[in-house]
């Protein structure tokens, strides 16, 4: 991969060629640095964790002056506590769907504990269904 600048001071051009031979034009704008180097990931402290985790349990959202009060007291930036929280509520959504979906028998509506009970009740039912007509 190849760059070269063009002489516009707002477009970055990028010529890739592929493994045909064929090359492709990428422009960039100029602002966009593509050599600066990714800031550090921010590491909690367990306090600042177990504030944030309160905070979160309270509420998944925020209003902007409580994030705030929260950052500050938390020696955090209003920006790095508004990413926590969106991290987290995508953390509890995929937790959340992960989650096995727990059945129920309808006449009782109670969880099924014993699955094999259950598979077994069910097919000797459709056993018993699929021999004898059943009228509606």
């Amino acid at each position: 991969m190849s760059s070269s600048n063009d002489n516009s001071a707002f477009i970055r051009v990028i010529r890739i060629k592929s493994a045909n031979g064929s090359e492709k034009m990428l422009e960039i704008p100029a602002k966009l640095d593509l050599e600066r180097p990714k800031r550090p990931r921010t590491v909690f402290t367990d306090e600042q964790l177990e504030k944030l985790e309160r905070a979160f349990t309270d509420s998944g959202y925020l209003s902007g002056a409580t994030r705030a009060k929260l950052a500050e007291s938390l020696g955090l930036s209003d920006n790095q506590v508004k990413v926590w929280f969106q991290n987290r509520r995508t953390k509890q959504k995929k937790t959340e769907s992960k989650e096995p979906a727990k059945m129920t028998l309808a006449s009782t509506n109670k969880p099924i504990e014993n699955y094999s009970n259950f598979y077994q009740t069910y097919w000797t039912a459709a056993a018993f269904l699929s021999n004898n007509e059943v009228s509606s």
